[in-house]
C-alpha cells in the first residue's frame, strides 16, 4: 500500500455546490493529443453520445466554448479549454512534488501504526555499519523489530512525535560536540536513555593515491575539487557544516555540494565512480569500496528511547544481543569502529556530561 496526495480541480456554485472537473479535463487532454473527439473518447472510456454531453455540461458551468470542432479538420481547443488544461498541467508541476513528500510523511506514519498493531518495534536510525549488522541479525532471527534509515535530526524529531519507538543518532566527540548536540537538544526527555551502539571514525573519503591532494576541508575549495555530500539533517551533514564554518565558509562555492546521498555507502560509491573527488563518511564506507580515507574526527552513536522500552519484550533481545560479545566483535571488524562500550545504557547526563537539560 502507498499513500498518494493529487489536487482536483471544482467550479463551485451557488455558493455552496461543487461541480468536479477531473473527467472534463481528462477528455481536454485526450483532445489536445489527439485532435479527434472520438479517440479521446477511447482514451477516457466515455461514449461519444457521453462526451458530448459532458463538454456541454462544462460549457454551460464555464459560460463558454472549450472546444471547436471542423469537418475535415477534427477538434480543437478553444483557448478557453486550452488555459483550463494549462492550469492544470502548471498546478501538478507546481504541487505534485510538495504533496509526494507529504504523502510519503503520511504515509510513513499509517505504516508506524500498522507496525504497532502488528506488534513490531520501530526503528529509525542514522545509518551505519554498526546498525547495518545489527539488523541484519534481527532479520535473520525474525525478530518483531523494523528498521528504517533517516537523518539523525530526523530520527529524533521522529521519536519525540512518537513515530518510532528508537532513534539511532551520532555525536561527534571534542570540539564539535556541544555545537551538535545543540541541534538537538530539545528532541530529547528526562524521561528517555541512551544505548551506546559504537565509537567510530568520520573523514574525507578519496580515490586511491589521493591524486587530488585533498588532506584537509580547507582543500575542498580548491580549483578543480568535485564532492559529494549528505542530505540535509543527516548527522554527517551538520558535521561538514560546522567544519566549514569553521574555516569561515558555507559550501556556496564548493562544487557538487548540492549532490546528495542517503548513506555513507552511496557516497562512497559515488566517489568511486569517478563522479566526486572526495566525500565525508566513515572509513568503514572507504574501505568497503577501496578509497583511501583522511581521517577528521571522532564520534559516539548512540540509540535513544524511553526508559520503559528497556522492558519492552520486543526490545528484550535486541538490547541482549547489543551486548553479547558475538556483536562487539562484528562491530571491532568494522574498520574506524570501536566496541568497547557497545550495550552500555546510560542516563542522557550521563551520556552527555555538563550539557543542561
Amino acid at each position: 500500500m502507498k499513500l498518494r496526495i493529487r489536487p482536483s480541480f471544482f467550479v463551485e456554485q451557488d455558493g455552496a455546490r461543487l461541480y468536479p472537473l477531473e473527467r472534463a479535463l481528462s477528455l481536454l487532454r485526450e483532445i489536445e493529443n489527439t485532435g479527434n473527439l472520438r479517440a479521446a473518447c477511447a482514451a477516457v472510456a466515455v461514449s461519444y453520445r457521453g462526451a458530448w454531453d459532458l463538454l456541454a455540461e462544462l460549457e454551460r458551468i464555464l459560460g463558454g466554448a472549450v472546444v471547436e470542432m471542423a469537418r475535415g479538420k477534427g477538434s480543437t481547443l478553444t483557448e478557453l479549454g486550452r488555459r483550463l488544461v494549462w492550469a492544470e498541467k502548471l498546478t501538478h508541476a507546481r504541487f505534485d512534488p510538495l504533496l509526494n513528500s507529504m504523502a510519503m510523511e503520511i504515509d510513513s506514519e499509517l505504516q508506524s501504526a500498522i507496525s504497532r498493531v502488528r506488534s513490531h518495534l520501530k526503528i529509525y536510525a542514522s545509518h551505519g555499519f554498526a546498525v547495518a549488522a545489527l539488523n541484519a541479525h534481527l532479520e535473520q532471527i525474525a525478530a518483531p523489530v523494523e528498521l528504517s534509515y533517516r537523518g539523525s535530526v530526523e530520527a529524533l524529531r521522529a521519536l519525540h512525535r512518537g513515530a518510532c519507538d528508537i532513534a539511532g543518532f551520532h555525536v561527534p566527540v571534542g570540539d564539535f560536540e556541544a555545537a551538535v548536540f545543540n541541534q538537538f537538544r530539545d528532541l530529547f526527555k528526562p524521561s528517555q536513555v541512551i544505548i551506546n551502539v559504537a565509537t567510530r571514525r568520520q573523514g574525507l573519503m578519496v580515490q586511491k593515491g589521493n591524486p587530488k591532494n585533498i588532506w584537509t576541508v580547507r582543500d575542498l575549495l580548491g580549483p578543480g575539487i568535485v564532492i559529494v555530500n549528505r542530505q540535509q539533517g543527516s548527522g554527517t551533514r551538520v558535521i561538514l557544516d560546522l567544519l566549514l564554518r569553521q574555516e569561515g565558509e558555507t559550501g556556496q562555492g564548493i562544487a557538487g555540494f548540492e549532490s546528495v546521498e542517503l548513506t555513507h555507502a552511496a557516497v562512497a560509491a559515488y566517489v568511486a565512480s569517478g563522479k566526486a573527488d572526495v566525500g565525508l563518511g566513515v572509513e568503514t564506507a572507504a574501505r568497503q569500496f577501496d578509497l583511501d580515507f583522511v581521517p577528521l574526527l571522532t564520534e559516539r552513536y548512540f540509540f535513544v528511547c524511553e526508559k520503559a522500552t528497556l522492558t519492552d519484550p520486543r526490545f528484550l533481545e535486541v538490547l541482549a544481543f547489543l551486548k553479547t560479545m558475538q556483536f562487539k566483535a562484528e562491530v571491532s571488524k568494522l574498520p574506524g569502529y570501536d566496541a568497547s562500550t557497545t550495550g552500555v545504557v546510560m542516563d542522557l547526563k550521563d551520556a552527555f556530561p555538563g550539557m543542561v537539560f
